[in-house]
């Protein structure tokens, strides 16, 4: 069993690019293949699946938070 672990959005990205270097291609790359049935549903595959879903959805509340603060 996977123990939950904090990961800082540094982190986040650090993780994929581990994938990246590991099996040799672009997280991008890597979805399409795993969309498209390519890739299996091994352990490793579907960490890098929830790495770059916890990536998507929290990209644009990253956005957010850095955006300067609009004052009336």
């Amino acid at each position: 069993m996977i123990k939950a672990k904090r990961l800082s959005f540094k982190e986040l990205s650090q993780r994929l690019r581990d994938y990246e270097r590991q099996y040799g291609y672009s997280t991008i790359e890597f979805y399409r293949r795993f969309e498209n049935g390519e890739l299996g549903d091994d352990a490793d595959i579907m960490m890098w699946v929830g790495l770059y879903h916890l990536y998507l959805t929290s990209l644009p509340v990253r956005q957010f938070m850095q955006r300067e603060p609009v004052m009336a």
